[in-house]
């Protein structure tokens, strides 16, 4: 008998499911990644994974996600036996999967650091040479850019998070804040993307062209509203289609590029824009270089260059 190859029928039934689900994920390259899980087959958690986008493939515009289980699993050391996985594909909102190194008075430093044994203990201190007098040298603390569990509700539906006070970090700060406001979405409006019409046969429907680069609707914003400005109602025939929108092109020149080409800071804190404006740029703008600039002025004046 010949062998075969591939899934059996009985595993097809088990592992594909037709139903699409909706999801914006892959669409943010800063904030998407996911969890790869990995259980033995009486169900105890082995080990746990991050992984970022560069390590599946989004195909035709991320409507399909590619992974590839069996690399993964070697990638951990499992060459045999059989595994149960689980995947889950997240968006980050506040926090850094990373650690930092910050002085005492909880500003992080990014320079270069000394390790020494100190009583018997590993501690590091800023750099200043080979010929610092040690007695003189400052101490920095590693520090994870994440939150503290204080509580988690019965039904584990519900918790409270409450901010490192010795983080001074100004991004982790304004980001905790921010999980907690309402959110507003605004799709990237370029090259004829991001415009909505009503659709012909339904005019409760709203069609929505998204710009690839766009991290779309979430979930979390069902039951919320959809507002679209200087829209009227007029007796008679009704524009549905934005047949006589102009789209001004002007708008894609590089924002940050430009104002560093010109001579500004590399924090822009003396061109008055706000941190809140450098991380919507950060989070937001489909150009890579910008996401990077603004990112990079962030870290500054979280060093103590820049304040809200």
């Amino acid at each position: 008998m010949a062998l075969e190859y591939g899934f059996t029928q009985e595993e097809r039934n088990q592992y594909f499911n037709p139903e699409k689900v909706y999801s914006s994920w892959g669409r943010d390259l800063i904030s998407d990644f996911m969890v790869l899980y990995v259980y033995d087959m009486s169900g105890n958690f082995l080990i746990s994974k991050i992984m970022g986008l560069d390590e599946v493939h989004l195909e035709n515009d991320g409507d399909f996600i590619d992974i590839n289980v069996g690399q993964h699993l070697r990638d951990l050391g499992f060459r045999e036996g059989d595994y149960n996985v689980t995947y889950k594909f997240l968006r980050r909102l506040a926090g850094r999967e990373t650690t930092q190194f910050v002085d005492s008075n909880g500003m992080v430093f990014d320079k270069q650091v000394d390790r020494d044994v100190v009583d018997g203990q590993v501690k590091f201190f800023k750099s200043k040479g080979d010929e610092t007098n040690k007695a003189e040298r400052e101490e920095v603390f590693i520090k994870e850019m994440k939150y503290k569990l204080v509580e988690t509700s019965p039904d584990r539906t519900e918790f409270i998070l409450q901010l490192d006070d010795k983080i001074k970090n100004q991004e982790y700060i304004y980001e905790f804040s921010e999980m907690g406001e309402m959110i507003q979405y605004q799709p990237i409006n370029k090259s004829n993307k991001g415009t909505i019409k009503f659709d012909t046969k339904d005019p409760h429907v709203l069609e929505f062209d998204i710009d690839p680069q766009d991290r779309g609707f979430t979930q979390n914003m069902v039951g919320g509203q959809i507002i679209i400005p200087d829209l009227f109602k007029v007796d008679g025939d009704e524009d549905t289609d934005n047949s006589d929108i102009v789209l001004d092109d002007d708008d894609d020149s590089p924002y940050l590029q430009g104002l560093l080409d010109e001579g500004a800071a590399s924090d822009f804190f003396t061109d008055g824009i706000s941190n809140k404006e450098l991380i919507d740029i950060m989070l937001n703008d489909p150009d890579p270089n910008e996401r990077q600039i603004a990112d990079g002025a962030l870290q500054e004046r979280g060093r103590g260059r820049g304040e809200f």
